[in-house]
């Protein structure tokens, strides 16, 4: 849970606040029936609200603990206008506090104190800003409800900063630190805590199960999340064919090593060798590679570097290159060519970075994504205040090592990544790790498990022309015909497998150990 606030977003719900504002004073004229009717509502109480609480799909995100929801709405923000002129007072106040000159750090409850000082503004009626502001734009009835999205943000910080008291954090900057020169003041509002939002799941039911295919170390979980597990457990996949081709190209053809370190960013040996390796895979794997950089600044510096040195044109002579940027439309834009040249057969080639709209939740299957490349670590920006806080956070309450949570949040994201081009069974791609540290065992350690058994040791310390030559044959093998019945038995169970009274006493067996 975060949230951010500029100047821009202060100005455009001072809009909303007016535009709601002249709409309520329509409503009275027209339709006063209807306040009315949500007035008395909102008398009895939040009962909409704990009835939505009790429903899973509100579990994911708990804005309100169950206490508040027992509660009646204040009654100062319960009339329409009052409500209004009360958001009003608050976006002024957030505007004073981003005319900042210096960094300000601060706790939940010394923003609050803070408030009622300057403005008078107390507590109780900032927790159920969420709520109310959710009601009166279902009373109104508006018809673009998205435009009030500044002002829905700014009432979910009104609710989170007046309900959490711990673990969270609140930091303003007068400016960004890659822009020093230009005043550019943004409210930070970030959660140090994750356990935060998975307290109420386990306070909830008595068996929860987190599983995924990137929990990779599992004995980090238990210490982020705060919960002593019952049972953790590894798996591997159970494939028919080796269809997982794990690659770590350590150095260059011209035996240069290769590393996003901060170090070697700016080496121009280090900048062509990835492109080299680009162009390499460009024209030895068949339709889509996806590669990912730790940064849109890393990508945007080497692929203006690529371009002066002419490995662009090199690349674009096999396949379309496509990229993703921080503006979504774009991105969607470019996601949809990029599947539309896999489909006809030429294979296209998509930049995108780590932490992007393309890591977390694109799929590239089969066709879509035959090679992954990552060019470098994708370590968080390690200067940012927030992440220093949240650091120094982990440390104090769960004894989690700044080192320790930096690598194992790199490598969590770098599976993701890699782990886009295999989605089923029956597909198949090659992971390039172009990183030397890939081949430390205190990164290689952090892959998840099923990507670690295919690591060979042979492919730890490659160059680019071996890399290439392993992927070729790989890529060979695996477009031999492959049938469903060559999956039977194997990763597949047969009927008469499932049948056997072998298989019937594992499942009673497994059964016994979980409970």
């Amino acid at each position: 849970m975060s949230v951010n606030i500029t100047r821009r977003t202060l100005e455009r719900a001072h809009s909303n606040v007016e535009s709601l504002s002249q709409t309520i004073n329509d409503l009275k004229i027209s339709d006063t029936e209807r306040l009315r009717e949500e007035y008395n509502q909102l008398v009895e109480g939040l009962r909409e609200a704990n009835v939505a609480r009790a429903a899973d799909q509100i579990m994911a995100n708990p804005a309100l603990p169950d206490d508040i929801l027992e509660e009646a709405i204040p009654g100062n923000i319960r009339k329409a206008e009052h409500f209004v002129g009360f958001m009003r007072r608050f976006v002024e106040y957030l505007k004073t506090r981003l005319r900042v000159h210096h960094v300000i750090s601060e706790t939940p409850l010394s923003f609050l104190q803070h408030i009622y000082q300057q403005v008078c503004i107390e507590r109780k009626p900032l927790r159920f800003c969420s709520e109310r502001l959710q009601s009166l734009l279902y009373t109104l009835e508006l018809p673009d409800i998205a435009e009030y999205g500044p002002l829905r943000l700014i009432a979910n910080f009104a609710t989170l900063v007046s309900t959490y008291s711990k673990g969270f954090v609140l930091i303003i900057e007068p400016f960004d630190d890659r822009t020093p020169t230009i005043p550019n003041p943004i409210l930070h509002f970030s959660c140090m805590d994750a356990s935060v939002a998975i307290k109420p799941v386990f306070d909830r039911f008595q068996s929860v199960v987190i599983t995924s295919g990137t929990l990779s170390p599992v004995d980090m979980y238990p210490k982020m999340l705060d919960f002593n597990p019952v049972t953790m457990a590894t798996f591997t996949m159970t494939l028919s064919r080796t269809c997982v081709c794990p690659l770590i190209v350590s150095r260059g053809n011209d035996q240069v090593v290769i590393s996003s370190k901060f170090e070697t960013r700016e080496d121009m040996a280090v900048i062509r060798n990835y492109g080299i390796l680009l162009a390499e895979f460009s024209l030895a794997v068949p339709d889509g590679v996806v590669c990912f950089f730790p940064s849109y600044h890393y990508m945007e510096t080497v692929v203006s570097a690529w371009n002066d040195q002419g490995i662009i044109g090199n690349i674009q002579k096999n396949k379309l290159l496509f990229i993703e940027t921080q503006d979504s439309a774009e991105t969607s834009l470019a996601l949809h060519n990029y599947q539309k040249a896999c489909e006809n057969g030429r294979g296209a080639i998509l930049l995108s970075v780590a932490r992007g709209k393309v890591s977390e939740g694109i799929d590239f299957d089969h066709h879509l994504g035959r090679a992954v490349i990552m060019f470098g670590i994708p370590y968080v920006y390690t200067q940012s205040r927030i992440l220093k806080a949240r650091l120094e956070y982990l440390r104090d309450q769960f004894n989690i090592r700044e080192n320790d949570f930096l690598t194992f949040d790199a490598m969590r994201h770098a599976a993701q990544c890699v782990g886009r081009a295999i989605r089923g069974k029956t597909d198949y791609g090659v992971m390039v790790f172009a990183d030397k540290r890939f081949a430390k065992m205190d990164k290689r350690g952090k892959l998840p498990k099923w990507i670690q058994e295919y690591v060979k040791d042979s492919a730890c310390n490659l160059t680019i022309d071996e890399a290439v030559q392993v992927a070729k044959h790989f890529l060979r093998q695996m477009a031999q015909p492959f049938r469903r019945e060559d999956q039977l038995g194997l990763s597949l169970l047969t009927l008469e497998q499932v049948q056997s009274e072998e298989f019937q006493k594992k499942i009673q067996q497994a059964a016994m150990d979980v409970s």
